[in-house]
């Protein structure tokens, strides 16, 4: 995120792991859905409007309490996707078709530093303790999942899932949250731009909009015969 430097296809696996992020400029969606085809496999998500592929544009909303607010001009605060699900994708991908009127910028968090920011301040024994809870109230997963060379990050803070920490202590969960809103950077995407992420480790959002804004959103796994299929369980801790 700190330089731009033109990336082949080939070089996209290798790139994520390395970066967690890769722009994109001047794509459509034909050129995005053959780039990931090379080495991903979609993941199915219920808004979806083909194998993996959803348009997040704003419509009206029948129940607020819904987990339907990326469809509607509000901000969405930094996220993983899907991070109540037993195996979130590894890839994201977003193109924008129409930007807004006013707003609607893209953000996103490299969550590699944050939580290598965290361990200065807390131990993986305390980080490993912070989960999402569901706002009914239900136990989730945790919000940093560690293994011996790799973690994954499920985050969001919002009316379906929170942080928390099971000791019961809140200075963990601060600074985490703090973290995150520091590292917040805003990308403003014109038709035709976007972003791959690495899904387990950057958190992605958006600030509130006027207009009809209109992003193709595609949510994927690295196939399973892939020298990169070890994305599907994290990014490497050498990385944060």
């Amino acid at each position: 995120m700190g330089c731009e430097v033109e990336v082949g296809p080939d070089l996209l696996p290798v790139t994520l792991a390395r970066d967690g992020a890769v722009l994109i400029q001047q794509g459509s969606v034909a050129e995005v859905r053959a780039l990931l085809d090379r080495w991903t496999v979609p993941v199915d998500h219920p808004h979806q409007v083909i194998d993996g592929m959803t348009v997040i544009a704003p419509r009206l909303r029948s129940d607020d309490s819904d987990n339907e607010a990326g469809f509607t001009d509000l901000a969405l605060s930094p996220h993983t996707d899907r991070s109540l699900h037993e195996q979130p994708p590894s890839v994201l991908a977003t193109l924008m078709l129409a930007p807004a009127r006013d707003g609607g910028s893209a953000t996103l968090v490299d969550g590699a530093r944050v939580l290598a920011l965290a361990r200065r301040c807390a131990s993986d024994a305390e980080i490993a303790r912070l989960r999402l809870r569901t706002t009914s109230g239900r136990f989730g997963p945790p919000v940093v999942e560690f293994s011996p060379d790799h973690a994954r990050i499920r985050y969001r803070n919002d009316c379906i899932a929170h942080p928390y920490s099971t000791d019961g202590r809140t200075e963990p969960v601060a600074a985490v949250r703090r973290l995150i809103v520091e590292m917040t950077r805003s990308l403003r995407l014109r038709a035709g731009d976007g972003y791959l992420v690495h899904n387990h480790r950057f958190l992605h959002g958006r600030a509130a909009f006027a207009g009809d804004r209109r992003l193709v959103r595609f949510l994927a796994s690295v196939n399973s015969d892939h020298p990169y299929a070890w994305l599907n369980r994290g990014f490497s801790i050498a990385s944060s």
